[in-house]
């Protein structure tokens, strides 16, 4: 597997040699004159072709055969060959296809339910690889004992990943899909409750377990430290270096959100807790695995962003192989549960510390006690009815039988945190899908959020084009060439000859999210997005399926990289100054 120095030294000589040998033109002239394909799958015409990688952004057409980028031929030139399917992309991008590094299942016992809605709703948003099973989750699903005869379970915990990673071999699914393994996941097969510390013995089963779905192809284990605060840094760090013993990575959902009491304290700069941060470094120093911190912006509270984003930045700096993920949306879908440590924080404790207004929550789904509604979907919250529902919480009809059993819509992420962790080349975008529900009347996912739809329309049009937060370059880098390189998918996240065709075609100057947190807007499609092909095939056109479900499980079966110090150098040579 080559470095990124070694990959780039090799596209020099490449070019070199092409340029003596009267192959290779000039930047206004055609990338290739002739060739010797014939016929081939697809061709896209006159598109504003961008590689990030190689540096590459002009006019071009692209020929695509057997799911494989043939030629790129600069306009005005055209292709001599043929296709069945010709798409003129003038005046739009022509970009790697998105590459979605934290995500969630379905949740469904049966293997095809859990994965193919998310699947189908995720390619509207031009996802072509999606990463799952994080925060500690693996997609089979967990069953934890949470105290007062209340378990907690999601999909089939008793289902081996290998069979599921069997079963789902064959699934054609509408991009490419691969998932982490979970510690609360193995945890659960311990028979662990909730907030039990793990022993020795169970620490060396959760390990054999992890090495066994390694060899069956899990990119790594994941990290939900927050959920399930039983899970000793001792067990995790362990897990952690089984993983890199196996060639595998990790992603943590940090243990605690950070905040500044500078609010309580006359301005005074003071983050709390930091070990949240830095259990995550100390995790990746002793283990040496690569490691994602995800959704670094969601657990950064309370103005505490730039302590926690030049904490990260020193340790990548310092050279570990460290990463990170956000989100891209004001808000945040969380557990009023969870968020208040399971109902034993009282809620104007939790608004001071955050410094939040109580107008900042929203119920997410429908609250029944005893056969009444107490909140209804989109509700705003008052003070009043949050103390009621944090006193009542475990009386809540089906407490217990979901992760998500008091949902809860959080508009707590102020725009200026996002803009400032965007700035970070190792920042990429994870959409942090909870996977949708499927609706009983059309068959069609119905999303819990509006995240699935969002996330990269909403990093290219809102964030990028709106709000100057970066650049096209650097937007496209950070959604698709970055997570290539750290995750080692060397064939995905470009447009080069002889690379995946999962590509992208969007119009600069329309894209945007459009799903909402309000009621009747969480389904909208984004703008501006005119095609989304996975491996050759053409899977949406004009924001609808063309009924292509070319997307495969993807196993991993190579070491992956972690390569932070590939992916800024790549930014400060190719990406920050195009």
């Amino acid at each position: 597997m080559f470095s990124l120095h070694e990959r780039n030294t090799f596209i020099t000589v490449l070019l070199l040699v092409a340029a003596v040998s009267g192959i290779c033109h000039g930047a206004n002239d055609s990338l290739h004159s002739e060739t010797v394909l014939g016929d081939v799958d697809l061709i896209i015409r006159n598109g504003r072709v961008i590689d990030p990688e190689t540096g590459l952004d002009t006019l071009a057409t692209v020929a695509i055969k057997d799911g494989i980028i043939q030629r790129i031929v600069a306009a005005p030139d055209t292709f001599p060959g043929d296709a069945p399917t010709v798409i003129n992309a003038e005046g739009s991008v022509v970009s790697p296809g998105f590459i979605n590094t934290h995500t969630h299942e379905t949740a469904e016992t049966e293997t095809e339910a859990n994965i193919k809605p998310a699947s189908k709703l995720y390619v509207f948003d031009g996802i072509t690889f999606w990463l799952g099973g994080n925060c500690g989750l693996s997609p089979t699903g967990i069953k934890v004992d949470v105290g007062d005869g209340n378990f907690m379970q999601v999909g089939d915990p008793d289902k081996p990943m290998t069979e599921f990673l069997n079963e789902l071999e064959n699934i054609p699914l509408y991009n490419h899909y691969a998932t982490l393994s979970g510690n609360i996941t193995l945890r659960s097969r311990m028979g662990l409750k909730h907030m039990q510390k793990e022993n020795d013995e169970q620490i060396e089963k959760m390990k054999a377990i992890l090495a066994e779905e390694l060899a069956a192809g899990s990119f790594g284990l994941s990290i939900g430290a927050m959920y399930d605060m039983g899970a000793t840094t001792k067990a995790l760090i362990e897990l952690a270096k089984v993983s890199r013993e196996h060639g595998g990575m990790a992603a943590i959902h940090t243990r605690y959100p950070t905040f500044n009491l500078k609010h309580l304290l006359l301005g005074v700069n003071f983050v709390f807790p930091k070990r949240a941060i830095y259990e995550a470094i100390n995790i990746c120093q002793i283990s040496k695995v690569p490691l994602i911190v995800s959704h670094i912006t969601d657990m950064s509270q309370a103005d505490s962003i730039a302590w926690a984003m030049e904490t990260l930045d020193n340790a990548v700096r310092e050279g570990l192989p460290l990463a990170g993920d956000i989100i891209g949306h004001d808000f945040l879908i969380n557990n009023f549960f969870i968020l208040t440590f399971k109902g034993k924080i009282p809620v104007p404790i939790m608004m001071k510390l955050g410094n939040y207004s109580i107008d900042q929550f929203y119920a997410a789904a429908d609250y029944v006690i005893d056969g009444q509604v107490v909140a209804r979907q989109f509700e705003q919250f008052t003070m009043e009815k949050a103390n009621f529902l944090r006193e009542h919480v475990r009386q809540l009809e089906g407490f217990g039988q979901g992760i998500r059993d008091m949902p809860m819509f959080c508009q707590i992420m102020p725009p200026e945190d996002t803009m400032l962790a965007l700035r970070y080349p190792w920042v990429f975008i994870g959409n942090d899908g909870g996977g949708p529900s499927i609706d009983p009347e059309t068959g069609e996912p119905a999303p819990i959020s509006p995240r699935g739809l969002t996330a990269f329309s909403r990093l290219l049009g809102h964030w990028s084009r709106e709000k100057g937060a970066l650049s096209l370059h650097e937007a496209i880098f950070k959604a698709s060439t970055a997570p290539a390189i750290w995750l080692g998918l060397e064939k995905k996240g470009r447009i080069q000859e002889g690379c995946d065709a999962d590509i992208v075609i969007f119009d600069p100057e329309t894209i945007i999210d459009r799903a909402g947190w309000v009621d009747g807007t969480m389904h909208r499609k984004p703008d501006g997005i005119s095609h989304v092909i996975v491996s050759g095939e053409v899977v949406v056109e004009n924001n609808e399926l063309t009924g292509a479900a070319p997307g495969r499980l993807v196993r991993r079966t190579w070491r992956i990289p972690g390569n932070t110090a590939d992916i800024l150098a790549l930014y400060d040579n190719n990406v920050a100054n195009p």
